[in-house]
Parts: structure tokens; sequence; C-alpha cells
């Protein structure tokens, strides 16, 4: 095998210009494939991000029922509601088992109304766990004034409703339920959650009051979870369900129908566009190999003359392509290197930038990997083509 090899490095250094193109344009698809796949990454996480990184991936609510009651007529065949979760710390022990559940946070979701001299806005109140829901929003680290301190009458809102109704710091802010009671909270932080839609609506409170708000003694509207793996949402959202049936669950994907939809696009473009560049990246080493065995075929007629047999004189040319794909692949990934973080620099904004690229570890060994077995594939037909010459002819033909 060291024969072999010696022989493969030759050939190579002797057509220089040649090698150098080859491996040029090995090391420029590389490139591409390392800053594709890193773009596309970069670009799926950040919208992933942007989209639930911040928000429930899982949430977990009380199974509907129907209510009848045959003594009045008022309550037959009413409409189907969420009932509340009973004993929802049992059901928190049960499904935080999974290994793949990053956070789980107990909340309750109700309605109201803020109203300030002739303007007035429809609300939603979010009763929490602190602790448990920072997890999730961080909403500690995403106030832009006050305290994140929820206790008593203490409540946290947005950073658009506090513009829209002039609320400052320790304001008292009246909230009217549905049924027309109203209740007087205390402006304890003002949040932004980087999504108008939120900021606009959404009013922190401490647990155990929102629960008195709402009657609803100990219970609680629904579990809200982060897991490990987001796009694994589903399995593990079916894992819950098996585990404990009594409840419903929802995930992001089922309500993120269309990103799905925008991700898988973008991927099955990505994997489209790396093969044709793959396939470019073999049918070069292949017809430069292929010219090789030409060019070098009185020198391979006086090796086989000399002894070396038909398997050695294709391994020649195995590891000629082998060489061609490593060499090219490592230099393609500091190329690719030196693109991302060009693509950094260009596209950097006051706030950092647009969005981060990294090249992971796994992928770059796969990348090498790949490009070292496009090498030999793709010098099968030059190295059948070298074991099939006759070397009396090709010395006497020249």
């Amino acid at each position: 095998m060291l024969y072999e090899w010696k022989i493969a490095i030759r050939f190579l250094r002797d057509g220089k210009a040649q090698t150098l193109f080859i491996l040029l344009g090995i090391a420029v698809g590389v490139a591409v494939q390392v800053f594709l796949s890193s773009l596309i990454g970069g670009l799926q996480d950040d919208l992933v991000n942007s989209t639930i990184g911040n928000s429930p991936q899982i949430t977990v609510k009380g199974k509907e029922q129907s209510f009848e009651n045959l003594s009045s007529t008022a309550f037959i065949n009413t409409p189907k509601k969420n009932e509340e979760l009973e004993n929802y710390e049992d059901v928190m022990s049960a499904i935080g088992s999974i290994s793949s559940i990053e956070s789980i946070s107990p909340s309750i979701s109700g309605n109201g109304f803020l109203r300030k001299g002739n303007r007035n806005s429809s609300i939603i109140v979010k009763g929490i766990n602190l602790e448990l829901a920072d997890q999730i929003y961080n909403i500690s680290s995403r106030l832009v004034s006050g305290t994140s301190f929820l206790d008593a009458n203490y409540i946290l809102i947005g950073k658009s409703l506090a513009e829209e109704f002039d609320y400052k710091i320790d304001d008292i802010l009246q909230i009217t339920l549905p049924q027309g009671e109203v209740q007087n909270f205390i402006v304890g932080g003002i949040f932004d959650l980087e999504t108008e839609n939120l900021n606009s609506s959404w009013i922190f409170m401490e647990l155990s009051r929102a629960q008195r708000l709402y009657n609803l003694g100990g219970n609680i509207n629904s579990l809200e979870i982060q897991v490990d793996e987001p796009f694994e949402a589903d399995i593990i959202a079916k894992r819950i369900q098996e585990i404990y049936p009594s409840v419903e669950t929802e995930n992001w994907k089922e309500q993120n129908a269309q990103l799905l939809t925008a991700l898988t696009s973008q991927s099955s473009s990505s994997l489209t566009i790396q093969a044709f560049v793959l396939l470019a990246i073999a049918l070069g080493i292949s017809s430069v190999l292929a010219v090789s065995v030409v060019q070098k075929s009185k020198q391979i007629g006086i090796l086989k003359a000399m002894g070396t047999t038909s398997n050695s004189a294709s391994r020649i040319f195995l590891l000629q392509g082998g060489l061609l794909g490593l060499l090219g692949g490592v230099t393609g990934v500091i190329l690719g290197f030196g693109l991302i973080q060009g693509f950094l620099i260009g596209t950097q904004t006051i706030s950092g930038p647009l969005f981060p690229l990294t090249i992971e570890r796994e992928n770059i060994v796969l990348v090498i990997i790949v490009s070292t077995m496009a090498g030999i594939i793709s010098s099968f037909i030059p190295a059948k083509k070298s074991s099939s010459l006759n070397p009396m002819e090709v010395i006497r033909n020249g």
C-alpha cells in the first residue's frame, strides 16, 4: 500500500496545474456547501427562535367536556369548554419525568378590559409562577422599568400597553372582568417581549392572585412547556398524553403549519443545491482522473510490466481520488469559514449580526468525509480503465 501511495502522490505532483485546479474546484464546491448549510441552518434557528424561542412549545390543558343539567333547559346542550386542570402539581410531577422536557410552568389565562379616561382595550391576564415562567418567557431580563416582583396586587404590563395608557411604575391600574367587576392593581414593572401583540395586551400577575380573580380555587388553565428539541414537540406531546390520558395537549407544530412548510422548503432547496454541488465535484474528479489515465498510460504499462497487478494499478487512482477529495474538503471548510465571517461582517448591524451563523463540528467532519468518499467513488471508472490496460500494447503504441 505504501508503494501505491507514493505512485499516487507522484502522479498528482507531475500534473501540478491540473491538480491545483481540481483542488480549487472541490474547495469552492465544499465552501458553498458549508456556507449554504450554515446560512440555512442559522436562518431556520433564528426563525424558530423568534417564533417559539420564548413561548410554550407544548401546552397541556384539561379535556373538553359538555355540561348538561336536566333540571334546567338553560344548561342543556351548552357549548363545550376547557375543563380546569385540577391537581396540576400531580400532572407536573407525572410528566416531569420525561427527560426531553426543559421547563414546565403552570399558567392561568383570562380575559379582561382596561379603561382609562375615554380609552379602553381588551387584555389577557396571565397568572404565573414567576420563577417557572421566567424559564420560558425570560420576563425578568426583558423589563424596561420597575422590578419583576409579583405579589399581592402588583402586576407587570407590556411596553405598548403602558405607552398607550400612559402608565408608570406604582400607578393604579383597573381591570374590568367580563362580568363587570372592577379590581385595582399596582404597576410593578413594564416588560418588552419583543412582540407587539403581547406587549399591547398581556398583563402578568401572581398565580394565586389570578386564581382568586377568576374564582378557580386551586386549579389552573394550563401547563406551558418548553422542550430540548422543538422539532420533537409533537412526539413529546404524544408521550405526555400516554402518561396522563386525562389531559389534552397542543404543540407549536400544529399551530404553525405554514412555518413548518417554509422550513421544510428551505431544507429541501438546500439539500438539492448541495446534491448538485456534490455531483459537480464528483464529475470534476472523475474527468481529471480519466485524463490522467490517458496521460499516464505509458507509466502504468511500465509498472504493470514490472509486476504491478491490475488491482494495485486501480488502487493508485482510487487513492488519488481520495486524496483530492480529502485535501479539497479541508481547504473548502477553511474557505467556507472565511465566507461565513465575511457574511457576518457584511450584515453587521448596530445590535450585532443579523442572525448567527456557526459551523458545527459534526458538519465539518461530515463534509470532509463526504468529499473524500465522493473522490473515491468518482475514481472508480478511471481506476477500472487503468486496470484493463494491456502493458505490452501500451508500451508498444507509446
